[in-house]
């Protein structure tokens, strides 16, 4: 895709709780007149607009969800002219003219409880995968320590290998754990909004 005009290049931070900053700073950026047109791993591409004229909100869509399921996503997106500016990973950056509107209703409580469901059940997916990934390390290297029989580089590798899985467990548990916690107070908070509301 070639882009005409000033670019800008912005690496930038946010962990899966902080979704909705990163949101807000996406949208901050395009009330300056830089239009995002590009994602990548804490990489923001942006290209020089009119200020205000887009508006931008993320969103979650499993990459596990069928085919069908997600065209269909993709067709009401294009049908509402919401444009899908970037994915990375299960997310996805949408783009809407403000003049169109905004993306939801301002007090809509039940539109942030599904996007913060639909977040927290990404990071628990998430930790999943990465300490099945880490505890089937862990296991080869116990079962190929159990049949070696004498001290040589491949132990010296087991051993390397075992201790750098058991501290990415342990240092997974202590990031995702306090990511976990904060999105599932978040669900909890607006459940309890929503009992209000009823």
């Amino acid at each position: 895709m070639k882009f005409q005009g000033e670019m800008k290049k912005v690496w930038r931070f946010y962990n899966i709780a902080e979704y909705e900053q990163e949101e807000q700073w996406i949208n901050e950026m395009a009330k300056e007149g830089w239009q995002l047109t590009a994602i990548g791993f804490c990489r923001y591409i942006f290209r020089r607009g009119t200020p205000g004229d887009y508006i931008y909100k993320l969103d979650v869509v499993e990459r596990t969800a069928s085919d069908e399921v997600r065209e269909s996503y993709f067709n009401f997106l294009t049908e509402c002219d919401i444009r899908v500016v970037g994915e990375f990973k299960d997310w996805l950056y949408l783009q809407k003219k403000a003049a169109d509107g905004p993306f939801d209703m301002k007090d809509d409580t039940y539109a942030k409880l599904r996007t913060v469901n639909k977040v927290y059940s990404f990071a628990v997916r998430t930790l999943c995968r990465l300490l099945t990934a880490f505890a089937t390390v862990i296991l080869i290297n116990v079962v190929c320590g159990a049949i070696a029989s004498s001290f040589s580089v491949s132990e010296f590798c087991h051993g390397i290998t075992f201790g750098v899985s058991t501290s990415a467990i342990i240092v997974l548990t202590f990031i995702w754990v306090p990511i976990l916690r904060k999105l599932r107070r978040k669900v909890n908070q607006l459940i309890d909004e929503i009992g209000v509301i009823v």
